[in-house]
């Protein structure tokens, strides 16, 4: 752990497989670690506050839910639901596929999955019922809500496919499509607030939208030199990051 003007703080070594995914709790007191099949959840201090049972296979992607009570972990056969404190199974999703990213709805209603075989499948916890939207070009390795669990943004298309998961959800109806980049996306993210999302592409184009009127793109860039590996936003939701995968970084502000 680092501060933000670059001191090391904390240095947490461990004798597990290389660590893969990293997600910080909702308050920001607790980090959920990821490394081949074992999933640990640390204080800022680096005291372990709970380590899962090991996953029956790699696990692929981590997501808290909004109060930071439980954490979800995807993995080959499914998704798995823990209480963060203690580390107990709370549920189980289950369902024959590999998956291979992760994002829990806001609300906590939804949890949905990129699948290997170029699909996203998503579970509604209330009632059980799953669905599953296929026909993308490749593996969908992002996803993102945004702050009102209306909108899911996927990667896996060279379009922005957004489900629009307002009434009755997006079970027969056609996405959204956001025409922008001429490459693969691979990473996308919505702002804190509102409907502002970002996107990255295998050709190093980046796109920032509007949804409340996404009929072009408010940035459209294509300065990197490498594969965007993620976006994120600022916490004042009018400028994001974008990394690549030959080392770039950069800050895009919106106009």
């Amino acid at each position: 752990m680092w501060s933000d003007d670059g001191a090391l703080l904390l240095d947490l070594a461990d004798d597990a497989a290389w660590v893969e995914h990293l997600r910080w709790s909702p308050d920001g007191e607790h980090l959920a670690i990821a490394s081949g099949r074992v999933v640990q959840i640390v204080r800022t201090s680096g005291a372990t506050v709970a380590r899962l049972e090991p996953h029956p296979s790699t696990v692929t992607g981590l997501a808290w839910n909004r109060a930071g009570e439980r954490i979800a972990t995807s993995h080959y056969g499914g998704v798995t639901i823990w209480t963060a404190r203690t580390g107990k199974v709370v549920r189980k999703l289950a369902w024959k596929g590999s998956m291979i990213s992760l994002a829990w709805s806001p609300d906590g209603r939804v949890v949905v999955c990129g699948e290997q075989d170029a699909s996203v499948h998503f579970w509604r916890l209330a009632g059980g019922q799953d669905s599953r939207m296929g026909g993308y070009a490749s593996k969908v390795k992002s996803l993102a809500w945004d702050t009102r669990s209306s909108m899911l943004a996927t990667s896996g298309e060279p379009n922005v496919i957004v489900w629009d998961f307002r009434g009755r959800g997006p079970e027969g109806s056609e996405p959204i499509q956001l025409a922008g980049h001429d490459d693969l996306v691979g990473a996308v993210a919505f702002a804190p607030r509102g409907l502002l999302l970002a996107s990255g592409a295998a050709n190093g184009s980046v796109c920032a939208w509007d949804l409340a009127n996404a009929a072009a793109p408010l940035v459209s860039v294509g300065a990197h030199e490498g594969d965007i590996s993620a976006v994120t936003w600022t916490t004042a939701g009018r400028a994001f990051l974008a990394t690549d995968a030959v080392g770039g970084v950069a800050l895009w502000r919106l106009p």
